[in-house]
């Protein structure tokens, strides 16, 4: 149903794009393996198209795609089938799950059959999913439909742009009800969101001129998926000794693939994997250009091996100097925790933390007692959710007084989160009678305030307010 969604968000044309690759950077070569489109129109899909594409050499990791090399040796040419991609690109907003790297293939596989017609507008999903799903541990397509209850065959360019089709129109359902008419603050300019691609995708691997036989040799090791996780880490043990640029995201994917199964390094290795998610983190934080989304699969990853843990001991290892370090970092504008309060939590150790012990948490003392922790990191979008959560436990409890005591405390220390607000000035209004206090703090929070997000814990600070005004302005009549 999509009668809640305002037709400002319906208007566009959505164009869901999907694919298949023999590797991660176009610009060293890689190839699309198969694609698909899938048309997106008033909340329905319309069309569906898909197709294998011969890539010109090896497939890559077949058992990632499932594509091998007979297959795709038999299908067409992309230039061959850029007559069925660009009428349904015309004039379509381009939708992807991380939409920057489906772009750069797209970008880059036109350009090599002759034509540059991006559509104009890009849409990522992953970004919508990460600011209007926070509740998930992580905001990989699988995750998504899974809490959606989407069916879903993983790696198979059809099936991820049919349910991508899906998780869009939900998240468009969802920035609806966080107050969006139209997509101005969703989608972003497609060829600016190529260029800052490109800029950050600069990448040194076997083909770059001037490396060093042993450097090269590193990097041929990790091209094959070789070498089990023996090998993989003494080649990026020698890329490290070597300055290798790419060593920091190296080490944070080798560790997260290491915190499950996989067929490439078998059964998970949770020691191997925190030293190489450390090693990672260590080296994007001491990168001039770090940015939040860089560090935040390594954060995820480590969250996932505290998973199940009373203590969140990977987690708590990151405080004080990581956590800081990211918390320091320029937010991410996208999330919704920038939307709503102007602090961002992309990335934050803090979130995880918080996060691990939950909105139901039973351990609401443990948690109240790692509190101080993010107010010393600056983390104060992670602050006023973990006093939320802890605070709403003690309420639940019948310790009304120290939930209220923690939010003061929260709120003195910066937290801007909306429902810490509205408790707090609802039980100086409801419980206490106090009602300059609890108008003090409406003020307070709407002034910080930064945009539609948690609307509904605003609104009601909103009225809250104007009950205290009269309230107050009838006690000075009489």
């Amino acid at each position: 149903m999509t009668g809640d969604i305002p037709p400002g968000l319906l208007r566009e044309r959505f164009v869901v794009l999907d694919c298949e690759t023999t590797g991660f950077s176009p610009e060293r070569g890689d190839r699309m393996v198969s694609l698909a489109l899938v048309t997106v129109e008033q909340g329905r899909v319309t069309d569906r198209w898909s197709s294998l594409a011969a890539p010109g050499r090896d497939t890559g990791p077949v058992h990632v795609h499932g594509i091998t090399n007979a297959e795709a040796a038999a299908a067409p040419r992309f230039a061959e089938l850029v007559p069925h991609i660009l009428p349904r690109l015309e004039n379509a907003v381009l939708v992807a799950h991380n939409v920057g790297f489906d772009l750069r293939f797209l970008a880059t596989e036109l350009e090599r059959a002759g034509s540059e017609r991006l559509p104009a507008t890009a849409l990522d999903t992953l970004r919508l999913a990460r600011r209007f799903l926070p509740e998930l541990d992580n905001h990989r397509l699988t995750t998504c439909v899974a809490a959606l209850g989407v069916p879903h065959r993983a790696h198979r360019a059809d099936s991820d742009a049919e349910v991508t089709a899906a998780l869009l129109i939900e998240l468009l359902r969802r920035a609806a009800a966080d107050g969006h008419t139209d997509l101005s603050r969703l989608s972003a300019p497609a060829a600016e969101v190529l260029r800052a691609e490109r800029r950050k995708r600069v990448r040194c691997d076997a083909a770059t001129a001037g490396i060093g036989a042993a450097h090269r040799a590193a990097h041929l090791l990790v091209d094959a998926w070789e070498g089990g996780a023996a090998g993989w880490h003494r080649a990026l043990t020698c890329l490290g000794t070597e300055g290798c640029p790419e060593v920091g995201r190296l080490w944070g994917w080798f560790g997260g693939m290491l915190c499950e199964e996989t067929s490439v390094f078998g059964p998970p290795r949770p020691g191997l994997a925190r030293s190489a998610l450390l090693a990672g983190l260590r080296l994007q934080l001491a990168d001039e250009g770090a940015n939040r989304e860089d560090v935040t699969h390594i954060v995820t990853h480590l969250a996932a091996l505290d998973r199940g843990t009373a203590t969140p001991v990977h987690l708590l290892g990151l405080f004080p100097e990581q956590a800081a370090a990211i918390a320091a970092l320029p937010d991410c504008r996208g999330c919704w925790s920038c939307d709503a309060v102007g602090l961002c939590d992309t990335g934050s150790p803090g979130r995880a933390l918080v996060s691990h012990y939950g909105p139901g948490t039973a351990h609401a003392d443990d948690l109240a007692a790692r509190l101080p922790l993010l107010a010393d990191a600056g983390d104060l979008a992670a602050l006023g959710r973990g006093a939320r959560y802890a605070g709403q436990a003690w309420e639940r409890a019948e310790r009304a007084d120290e939930a209220v005591r923690l939010w003061q405390w929260a709120v003195d220390g910066g937290a801007r989160d909306a429902v810490v607000f509205n408790r707090l000035s609802m039980h100086h209004e409801r419980h206490r009678g106090d009602h300059a206090t609890a108008l003090a703090l409406c003020e307070q929070a709407l002034a910080v305030r930064s945009g539609p997000g948690a609307r509904t814990a605003w609104e009601a600070i909103a009225r809250r307010a104007e009950r205290c005004r009269r309230r107050l302005a009838e006690a000075m009549a009489t």
